[in-house]
């Protein structure tokens, strides 16, 4: 399912739009055909499982790296033909938190912030200065300022992280991973803050991830990959009701509609788990093509295993007992 030509009017023009995005590495093709517009103002969550595309689909979005085939265009300008400098400039209109803060450790939590202001603008040092407290009180880590990095929590280097993101009032804020080694209640803090950054500041937000708790909290639309296909983009309460339909109602599914559906509960049992056979294991460790595994290195059950393994041991001759006395034998001389 994905937004009607209707839906799209009433929402406007997009701030990223991607379009039949195809990229390959080597023989493998991570994105196939990817298609997905972010409204002004939503926070937009891409999920899926590992391996999925998440990151890449990401990093084409911010122009870290160049699509084969399809555009990736930001406030209407395809980013996919642009120069150096020009890519530089629209880069300055948005912001990013990386998965693991990526702060300067030989930096405090205020200089890490001030960088991007430094680099990019005119301004004078103590305007610097109060724009720097400002965006470290929206994050709650003013007092904390004049910390190093080894000197603060995950946390709170997420939430420094996300202040440098701000320092240059960014349209868009790209988000990946920003719950990932997080315990819950930092983790439900940092979804808080996502949420009020983008009431207060009016900010696009693009979020990746694989933790659903975070995703149901944040998401105003979420889309879904698997193996480098967008599945379905919708609302989030089409993935509440997906995932918290009757279990009666399964049989009604699709198998794309139960793939998510998994992968939406965490259940041990569906589609996702059916792939992952002893088969394509030794498969993919030969690479070898789909059914053509040799018969000397198929797997026997357990079953097969214990009976043969309870023969030998019957047919088996007798081995003496260690604990017994050795009977004299006679050596021949």
């Amino acid at each position: 399912m994905s937004d009607s030509p209707d839906h799209e009017k009433d929402r406007g023009q997009p701030t990223v739009r991607v379009r039949n995005i195809v990229k390959r590495f080597g023989d493998q093709t991570v994105l196939n055909g990817i298609n997905l517009d972010v409204y002004p103002g939503e926070t937009m969550v891409i999920m899926g499982g590992s391996g999925s595309g998440k990151s890449t689909l990401l990093r084409h979005m911010i122009g870290s790296i160049q699509p084969d085939v399809g555009i990736v265009e930001l406030f209407g300008q395809n980013i996919c033909a642009m120069n150096d400098h020009e890519l530089n400039e629209t880069r300055k209109r948005f912001g990013i938190l990386f998965q693991s803060g990526a702060l300067f450790n030989s930096m405090t939590v205020a200089q890490n912030v001030a960088l991007p202001l430094m680099e990019h603008t005119d301004l004078d040092p103590e305007i610097i200065a109060i724009q720097v407290k400002i965006k470290l009180e929206l994050v709650g880590l003013r007092e904390h300022a004049h910390k190093l990095p080894s000197q603060i929590s995950g946390g709170m280097k997420k939430r420094a992280g996300l202040a440098r993101a701000l320092s240059l009032d960014p349209r868009i804020l790209f988000y990946d991973e920003p719950s990932a080694g997080l315990d819950p209640v930092t983790s439900a803090e940092i979804d808080q803050l996502i949420i009020a950054l983008t009431r207060q500041l009016g900010v696009t937000s693009v979020v990746v991830t694989h933790e659903m708790d975070s995703a149901f909290t944040i998401a105003d639309r979420m889309a879904m990959l698997d193996r480098g296909r967008m599945l379905v983009v919708d609302d989030r309460a089409f993935f509440e009701q997906l995932r918290d339909a009757p279990e009666d109602q399964r049989g009604s599914f699709s198998e794309e509609q139960q793939l998510i559906r998994q992968f939406l509960r965490g259940d041990a049992e569906g589609p996702l788990s059916a792939r992952r056979t002893a088969d394509d294991y030794e498969r993919d460790l030969l690479g070898l093509p789909e059914n053509d595994v040799p018969a000397f290195i198929q797997t026997p059950s357990l079953q097969t295993t214990r009976s043969a393994n309870a023969e030998a041991r019957v047919d088996a001759p007798d081995e003496p007992d260690p604990t017994e006395p050795m009977t004299d034998t006679k050596v021949p001389m």
